[in-house]
């Protein structure tokens, strides 16, 4: 009876270790998150979901401040800064409302436009402002997920913050809305009654609409079809 009870005690115990064992070793999942062992731990990203990390003067459409922002490009948002009460919170986004840095001459509107046929609304930087022919630029920072070595030989990576190319988006006329063009044969699409004059005047004049001295002059020319 005495080596009965031992033998089914040293059961339970190796049963209790495998257990265990399995437990340290299988991640958990909770709330939509996989949580891993304390073997694992967390390492927090590199790189700056910000375009410029420093806070710049800036003006606010409507409001006669002077603030400091800076533009979390992985977001979509600005911080504003208050040196005096050692505070930042996120500026209260309105519809079309301007931002323009002092020192840079940057400026920022708030706007809706349109990629792959699907529809946003966001900040996109002003770089051609015609009566009937406005250019922007979407800036926009990525996350690259990071890298879990799977053995002692390898290191592991952290996720990294990395800009992405710049996107540009072109509103026409009265339209209420931006839209997505990657190159000279794209942005001659958007204007299908026009196409082949915009076509043969950018071929003609050497436009290269990668540059912003090229997108001016493409700008003030279709200003004059439209």
């Amino acid at each position: 009876m005495k080596q009965s009870r031992l033998f089914y005690a040293a059961i339970f115990a190796f049963t209790s270790l495998a257990t265990t064992a399995q437990i340290n070793q299988t991640p958990m999942t909770g709330g939509g998150r996989q949580i891993v062992g304390n073997s694992e731990k967390a390492m927090e990203a590199s790189g700056s979901m910000y375009i410029n990390d420093k806070y710049m003067p800036a003006k606010v459409e409507g409001n006669a401040n002077t603030v400091l922002l800076r533009y979390n490009a992985y977001s979509d948002y600005f911080d504003m800064s208050n040196p005096q009460e050692q505070t930042a919170r996120v500026l209260p986004k309105q519809a079309n409302e301007k931002i323009t840095f002092i020192t840079t001459g940057e400026e920022f509107i708030l706007a809706d436009y349109k990629k792959d046929n699907q529809e946003h609304n966001g900040y996109l930087s002003i770089i051609i402002e015609n009566p009937k022919v406005k250019i922007y630029k979407k800036e926009r920072i990525y996350l690259q997920p990071g890298v879990i070595a799977s053995n002692s030989y390898q290191t592991s990576k952290p996720a990294t913050y990395k800009k992405a190319n710049d996107e540009y988006f072109v509103k026409l006329g009265d339209s209420n809305e931006a839209l997505y063009f990657s190159g000279k044969k794209e942005f001659a699409k958007l204007i299908p009654a026009k196409s082949k004059e915009i076509l043969d005047y950018i071929k003609k004049n050497d436009v290269d609409v990668e540059e912003v001295a090229g997108l001016q002059k493409l700008a003030d020319y279709v200003q004059t079809i439209l």
